[in-house]
């Protein structure tokens, strides 16, 4: 037997807002408050050299999963 695989809802980070998207408004809204939360984490814990080396490696592996990997979605 085959499984369904269909989700109506995507992950915030991968969707295409779409015209016909039932949740785009919400995920757009669960975007930006999300990067607004990182910004402000960020300010808290960018100059602390305790995390310097973790923060470092997380956005450098982010940002080519981002960017450069095509096989994310």
């Amino acid at each position: 037997m085959e499984e369904n695989n269909y989700d109506p809802y995507c992950p915030a980070t991968s969707c295409k807002q779409h015209p016909d998207g039932h949740y785009c408004q919400t995920y757009l809204a669960e975007l930006k408050f999300g990067y607004k939360m990182y910004h402000r984490l960020m300010e808290l814990i960018e100059d602390d050299v305790k995390y310097k080396e973790q923060i470092d490696e997380i956005w450098d592996k982010l940002y080519d999963q981002t960017f450069y990997d095509k096989n994310e979605d």
